[in-house]
């Protein structure tokens, strides 16, 4: 009768340990890029709803008048020789009434028309009407309607710094959305590549080398 011995018992379970304690979520939190881009969207938006709002009549200064045509009658401008004028533009509150020139050696003359609305001026928003020449020396003698309310200014003071001003703004309006936009796009698509690499998993490890 053979003897078997009985197999060792297994050992005793040490003590569990508790399982790790659960990292908080954190809350993914919104990268700078993007944040940079919102803003630049924000800028962009702001230029288009502005220029919708204000569109190409955009108010300028109020013209610094050389001759006060009020209450219309004749008026006499003086032209010192050597020492002309130049082309000078009438600004009326609305479109009544007119001027006309009386020039020294050339008669009657209406003035070139240069009206249009789209450039206003001063609180009141005058606007241009015609331009005369102020060239030859001697009296011009003006002849405006009761009913005009404005003044004569020089051309290149307030015409042409109109013109200029409105080029600028209408740069100014289609420049800034445009480059905001670009930037945004920019700066978006460039935080998007650098999180992409970031999150990007990493090379395996080397294999074990075999035996």
């Amino acid at each position: 009768m053979s003897n078997h011995t009985p197999p060792p018992a297994p050992p005793a379970p040490g003590p569990q340990q508790p399982p790790p304690p659960a990292q908080p979520s954190q809350k993914r939190r919104l990268r700078p890029g993007y944040l940079a881009a919102l803003a630049s969207l924000a800028v962009a938006l702001v230029m288009v709803v502005v220029v919708a709002a204000v569109g190409t009549r955009i108010g300028h200064p109020e013209p610094d008048f050389a001759v006060d045509v009020t209450g219309g009658g004749l008026i006499e401008v003086e032209v010192e020789e050597g020492d002309p004028l130049g082309e000078m533009v009438l600004i009326t509150a609305d479109h009544d009434g007119t001027c006309i020139q009386g020039a020294p050696e050339s008669g009657l003359e209406t003035g070139r028309f240069i009206g249009g609305g789209l450039d206003v001026y001063g609180p009141d928003e005058m606007v241009a009407r015609s331009v005369f020449l102020l060239d030859e020396p001697g009296t011009h003698v003006f002849e405006c309607g009761e009913e005009v309310e404005g003044g004569l200014a020089p051309a290149a003071t307030t015409v042409d710094a109109a013109e200029t001003r409105q080029q600028i703004w209408a740069v100014t309006a289609l420049g800034v959305p445009t480059v905001a936009v670009l930037l945004a796009a920019g700066l978006a698509l460039g935080t998007f590549l650098r999180s992409r690499k970031e999150n990007a998993p990493g090379p395996p490890p080397p294999g074990k080398p075999r035996p």
